[in-house]
């Protein structure tokens, strides 16, 4: 997860469930941090779906060329032979 310069005074938490069991424990301040990572690491990992799923049209389109590119060339290997 990333990580601010605030949240230095957090333990690493190892799991959703170990967070559920803290967090009760925390001080406004450190929800707060927590709050701005948990926002961080969200947008870190949108912007990553964005572009993996960019990638993915890119890929698709590029299949989709290909294939079509692969039946011109049967019909002109047809036409030679």
């Amino acid at each position: 997860m990333a990580r601010s310069e605030s949240d230095s005074d957090y333990e690493p938490l190892e799991s959703s469930a170990q967070l559920k069991k803290k967090v009760h424990i925390f001080n406004k301040a450190q929800l707060m941090g927590l709050i701005f990572t948990l926002t961080d690491e969200y947008d870190s990992v949108n912007s990553e779906n964005c572009m993996v799923q960019d990638a993915y049209s890119k890929l698709k389109r590029d299949i989709r060329e290909l294939e079509h590119e692969t039946k011109v060339l049967k019909v002109k290997k047809l036409k030679l032979t």
